[in-house]
């Protein structure tokens, strides 16, 4: 009796839907799963058998393929390539990092290829270069590019931009090492920055009875939303047709963030800028409206989050474009069942693995 009282209301319940709406939930096909991580041989075939695994992320670093101006290490080159090849024999498709955001010495000794902060202080933590606002040295990266796709191919099933750490859209970064906390720092006052801030002589906490932080903080977000096409951009330069996988990462800035942060002067008190999303530029919805490409996938790096899942689905489907997500370097190996199920639920194509043991990918799988 139970089973035909739960059969009744399954039938009624998809005689309300849409026949658009019924088809895409009989349609929405499991997710490729990628796996991220430098996995030996026997864990990747294993994952390929048991765990559903389907791509395969390789990784470069610029600074290893070019660590000489205009020379390149053709014998790293190589390697990665033999890489590409020994997973594509195993049944793998492959995404790609070119490695944009690891560059080369060299590069950083360049004035203005470092950020620096609205204290002057640069930032040195990491080796992501200062694209955005030194545009000048864009050219170096499209060089680079064209040489890794003259030597690899172009045959990827995604390749991954964002340019920022962990190769996400991204601002860098400082915690206080007193408190573990993000300091309320803007890194866009290097040389070629304070060339085109609208507010030159402002700084963030500073009055601004003319508007200056709401100005400041528009052109800010605006510029990172422009490094994100021009990244796109570079790669179709470079000689790549195919999709590209912008990297969102975090929470993100949501509703009424803007004007929260705008309103105290950008002085770090809103809870957005404590979590430090308006700092690093996590504008997720202006940086979706303003893709250009229409061969771009929205790619979220926090999917066992179902909140920002479907915030970021949500955009990309009102933008006709794919989604696809991988999990934070904390998600544990007992939340992957759930992932998968609501990466299958919000659309996505594709939900990439982290560095989980392969036991725990297999298990998820039979899960």
């Amino acid at each position: 009796m139970k089973l035909k009282l739960v059969a009744a209301m399954t039938a009624a319940i998809a005689s309300l839907l849409t026949p658009s709406a019924a088809v895409a939930a009989e349609t929405t096909a499991a997710p490729v799963v990628g796996i991220i991580g430098n996995y030996s041989d026997d864990d990747m075939r294993t994952m390929r058998a048991g765990g559903r695994a389907g791509d395969a992320l390789v990784e470069l670093e610029w600074a290893y393929a070019e660590p000489v101006r205009g020379r390149f290490d053709e014998a790293y080159l190589d390697r990665i390539a033999a890489r590409v090849a020994n997973l594509t024999a195993m049944g793998y498709t492959i995404s790609l990092n070119a490695g944009v955001q690891d560059a080369p010495a060299w590069l950083l000794r360049l004035p203005g290829a470092r950020y620096v902060d609205q204290h002057g202080e640069a930032y040195l933590d990491t080796d992501e270069p200062n694209l955005v606002f030194g545009t000048g040295y864009r050219y170096l990266a499209v060089r680079y590019l064209t040489k890794v796709f003259a030597k690899l191919g172009t045959g990827f099933s995604i390749v991954r931009a964002g340019g920022g750490h962990w190769g996400e859209l991204t601002y860098p970064f400082r915690l206080d090492p007193a408190t573990g906390r993000l300091r309320n720092l803007y890194f866009a006052f290097d040389v070629n920055a304070r060339a085109k801030n609208p507010v030159p002589a402002w700084r963030p906490g500073r009055p601004s009875p003319n508007g200056q932080a709401g100005k400041f903080l528009s052109w800010y977000l605006n510029s990172l939303t422009g490094y994100q096409n021009w990244q796109v951009q570079a790669l179709r330069t470079a000689g790549y047709p195919g999709r590209v996988a912008m990297l969102y990462p975090s929470w993100g800035m949501r509703a009424g963030d803007f004007e929260r942060a705008v309103a105290t002067d950008l002085g770090g008190t809103s809870s957005a800028e404590i979590n430090g999303e308006v700092q690093r530029g996590y504008d997720a919805r202006r940086q979706i409206n303003g893709l250009r490409d229409r061969n771009v996938v929205v790619y979220g790096t926090w999917a066992e989050n179902a909140d920002t899942v479907n915030y970021l689905s949500g955009l990309a489907r009102a933008r006709g474009l794919a989604t696809m997500g991988e999990i934070s370097h904390v998600c544990l190996p007992s939340q992957l069942p759930s992932v998968y199920r609501q990466a299958q639920e919000g659309g996505l194509d594709a939900v990439y693995v982290v560095r989980l043991a392969a036991s725990d990918v297999v298990a998820a799988a039979a899960a």
